[in-house]
């Protein structure tokens, strides 16, 4: 069964949303791989439920701020928060790496923003970070504005900063200084309220590696700092 027909099972939101139906255009190479996942807000558990029955090799772990009184069978659940760094490490410890990691958690900016900082580094090479309901990245008492749309501390915005990160190596930036992203995003896909970013070295296509920049381009660089 696909994730669709899988999907039909369980009463998530996912389904309602048509996350489900993007989920298995972008995760389908996954199937029968043996591979960690993560899922960060649980609810009541339909989606790991999903998750579970579609991955059948997989590690299948969910994180949840909030005590959950079920079980899911070969699926682990932990009470945290996941802007608590000393507990992702704890899953880290556990889990080494992750190949997805789907943030389905608080849906609040900083949340977002602090988890994909500590655990991006964690997630393997070709794998998927995902997240769900940035409509509230416009709402304001998740972090967001419906009014200034360059808000740096939103959640959308700090997705489209990520898009940057493909592209570092010819930033021409006087004094330019690499981020923790810079070369390691492949591609990021942006759908209604969803993204899922792609882990990857980037790839320099257009650019002839023996190029070096005359004394003309140098002063010209420099001065663009100033304007």
């Amino acid at each position: 069964m696909n994730l669709i027909e899988i999907g039909k099972k369980y009463p998530s939101s996912k389904n309602i949303s048509g996350f489900i139906e993007l989920y298995q255009k972008y995760l389908s190479n996954y199937k029968n791989e043996k591979i960690n996942l993560l899922e960060i807000g649980v609810d009541n558990g339909d989606s790991l439920r999903i998750w579970r029955e579609y991955f059948i090799n997989a590690n299948v772990c969910g994180i949840d701020i909030d005590k959950k009184n079920f079980k899911i069978n070969d699926t682990e659940i932990f009470t945290g928060d996941q802007s608590d760094y000393k507990f992702l490490q704890s899953l880290i410890d556990k889990y080494k790496n992750f190949d997805i990691i789907i943030d389905d958690g608080s849906h609040q900016s900083k949340h977002i923003i602090a988890s994909f900082k500590f655990l991006f580094p964690y997630l393997n090479n070709s794998g998927m970070y995902v997240i769900e309901d940035l409509q509230t990245s416009y709402i304001p008492r998740y972090g967001g504005s419906r009014i200034n749309l360059n808000k740096k501390s939103s959640s959308m915005n700090f997705v489209k900063s990520l898009s940057d990160s493909i592209n570092y190596e010819k930033n021409d930036k006087p004094f330019f200084k690499k981020n923790n992203f810079d070369g390691k995003i492949k591609s990021i896909y942006l759908h209604q309220n969803i993204a899922f970013i792609c882990k990857g070295e980037s790839t320099n296509y257009f650019y002839r590696q023996d190029y070096k920049p005359s004394f003309s381009d140098k002063i010209k660089k420099i001065i663009s700092f100033f304007f």
